[in-house]
């Protein structure tokens, strides 16, 4: 099985490129777009670019697709443009693993389940080139495909298979080693998931015909000062230097305080535990 996986540089994409190459009968390749690159066997590719993408899909031909790609700002780019060029090439017998966000949720209030409606931001909102940009991913997706497997995860955490933690993480660390107090909110609720977990279960799907849609994370949910202060003390810091944030950000305005995610059908479909 011959598997790709587009974004193999990223903060997960590392994680889940690593994974493959120590899993058994797996070829796999993966693309990065801007350096540094630890590994050197990663192909640059843009993938918004259509001539070079039609010529390394064709080429490589995978029977796998993990896309891992993130653009933040310019995520709806990288849908209209990068997205679609790969549903153009996949054909039935292609899988395509999409990661996708609890931010497509904009209504309502969380726990969701995977079949909640999604639903987009106001233009003008801070967020909303990434949350639309996911929201018209999955559409597309759905409408287009039939053999495809939508992974949405909360904030993702932990070190990556090269090292790397995720920014939240290694900003708390700099300050706590510092011994500064740092704050982070208590009335937002989300479902916290380890980025080993998550690329183990996109691992797992790589490998199996499971289809649809998927929440990602334990069966619990936490803010983000609860959450904050539990890794200070993981961590070996004083947890009483996270402290409680402001309740008011300009950010708030259109997006639900909790959106935390039932994960309970993906425990039908893994083995892997979350912690």
């Amino acid at each position: 099985m011959k598997v790709c996986v587009f974004g193999a540089s990223g903060y997960l994409g590392t994680s889940v490129y690593q994974l493959l190459k120590d899993t058994d009968d797996i070829e796999v390749i993966g693309t990065y777009l801007k350096g540094p690159i630890i590994n050197d066997e990663l192909y640059k590719l843009d993938v918004n670019n259509p001539e070079s993408f039609s010529d390394f899909f064709k080429r490589e031909s995978p029977d796998v697709v993990v896309w891992s790609v993130m653009s933040g700002q310019n995520e709806d780019k990288l849908i209209n443009e990068g997205l679609l060029h790969l549903i153009t090439h996949l054909t039935p017998k292609t899988k395509l693993i999409y990661i996708s966000t609890d931010f497509v949720f904009a209504d309502g209030k969380g726990p969701y389940k995977e079949d909640d409606p999604m639903s987009k931001l106001p233009d003008d909102h801070l967020y909303s080139n990434y949350a639309n940009a996911k929201v018209k991913a999955e559409r597309l997706i759905n409408k287009e495909l039939s053999n495809y497997a939508i992974l949405r995860a909360g904030p993702i955490y932990g070190e990556n298979k090269i090292g790397k933690l995720d920014d939240r993480t290694d900003k708390l660390s700099y300050y706590l080693r510092l011994e500064k107090p740092i704050a982070f909110r208590d009335d937002l609720i989300r479902t916290f998931v380890r980025i080993e977990d998550l690329a183990t279960v996109i691992v797992e799907l790589v490998q199996n015909d499971v289809k649809g849609v998927f929440h990602a994370g334990p069966n619990e949910s936490q803010s983000y000062y609860q959450f904050m202060s539990t890794m200070a003390e993981q961590l070996g810091y004083n947890p009483h230097l996270v402290e409680k944030g402001s309740e008011e950000e300009e950010a708030d305005f259109e997006v639900p305080k909790n959106t935390s995610l039932k994960t309970e059908k993906i425990t039908e479909i893994t083995k892997q535990e979350f912690k």
